[in-house]
């Protein structure tokens, strides 16, 4: 058996998509990894401290690469695992303003950066609760670098300075919550534009009554149609129909009755139509419909179904006396052929149809 193993995985979008975000995570941390040793080769931080923090750091993404490459993130609240990655590297960033206080001020600024990597997906309240846990853990470091090296801080210092950073952190929190809630408004506005814009071509290709192709996008249809024809030399045919003595139905019953009629007969058509066959509403009750991969004897005999199925359909709105009939022309599409020919031949046939006495099929023998 073949092993088959990618970084990011192919097979699934969104996870491809959370595994980038996290190796974005993992180029700040690798950035942090070379903050260290050149604080180390400073003489700042020690060699044992230096280890512990490359060994926390790989841990950590280790950790969150399993989580993300297996799938189990998929179970949690938040897949992208945003709010633990930030708690994450805020106990990165306590164990580096412990070990090297000497320039904790610079590291303090780290807390801005967790912040900015959850202004995409975090709520406000999620920001607060991050930013009470960097201040949390910010305590604990000045409250373990006064037991252990009181010659280190200055409390009333760092006192103000907690302070401080408390009211930054709580505005980047409350400014990241307001950027974030914004890009979900986006993204729902985006995701019903998009909803909009598909109705608005569904309906600008459809007939709204039938729900058939309107007779514009059927003929863009058709000529799609007959140029793989040029391109391949493969066949097709044409079918136009006519429900018979239509106008007759909208006086006799009115227009909503017709209307009725003719969604009844789209159904009965529907129902009969081939996965690659489409028809489109020619205008008023005639419908044209085109067989890919049909000869006209192929062609005919699904006519001949057709006309069967709507001789023999209920329409009852008509009551149970009445019947609906339809009148059917066919035409092959011949090599070469200019495609309003073939569809002016198929109208003679209907229309040879109509005189025969309707509820009929005529093509060329």
């Amino acid at each position: 058996m073949a092993f088959n193993f990618s970084i990011i995985p192919k097979d699934n979008s969104k996870q491809a998509l959370r595994l980038r975000r996290f190796f974005e995570a993992l180029a700040i941390y690798i950035l942090n990894i070379s903050i260290s040793y050149f604080a180390y080769w400073a003489g700042i931080m020690d060699l044992q401290a230096l280890y512990g923090f490359w060994i926390i750091i790989l841990a950590i993404n280790i950790i969150l690469y399993i989580l993300f490459r297996t799938g189990l993130n998929l179970w949690m609240s938040d897949p992208s695992l945003t709010f633990i990655q930030m708690c994450a590297a805020n106990l990165v960033v306590m164990y580096g303003i412990y070990y090297i206080y000497e320039i904790r001020g610079f590291l303090l600024s780290m807390y801005i950066v967790i912040l900015l990597f959850g202004i995409f997906r975090l709520y406000t309240r999620q920001f607060l609760f991050v930013s009470a846990f960097a201040l949390l853990t910010y305590g604990i470091d000045i409250f373990l670098l006064n037991i252990f090296h009181p010659q280190a801080i200055n409390p009333k210092i760092e006192s103000f300075q907690w302070f401080g950073i408390a009211i930054v952190l709580i505005s980047v929190s409350l400014i990241g919550g307001k950027i974030s809630s914004i890009r979900r408004e986006l993204n729902v506005s985006r995701k019903k534009l998009q909803s909009s814009l598909t109705v608005i071509r569904e309906m600008a290709i459809h007939d709204d009554l039938t729900g058939f192709y309107n007779r514009s996008h059927l003929m863009d249809l058709i000529e799609s149609e007959n140029n793989r024809s040029v391109r391949t030399g493969s066949i097709f045919s044409l079918v136009m129909m006519d429900i018979d003595k239509f106008k007759k139905i909208n006086d006799t019953h009115g227009h909503q009755t017709g209307d009725q009629v003719l969604r009844t007969f789209a159904a009965v058509i529907r129902s009969i139509l081939r996965k690659t066959d489409f028809c489109g509403r020619y205008g008023g009750e005639e419908f044209l419909i085109v067989l890919t991969q049909t000869d006209l004897q192929a062609a005919k005999l699904f006519a001949e179904r057709i006309r069967d199925c709507v001789e023999n359909s209920f329409f009852p709105d008509l009551g149970p006396d009445s019947r609906v009939t339809v009148s059917i022309g066919l035409a092959e599409h011949r090599t070469q052929e200019d495609i309003e020919k073939t569809i002016s031949r198929a109208d003679e046939f209907l229309y040879k149809a109509k005189k025969g006495g309707r509820n009929r099929v005529e093509c060329s023998d």
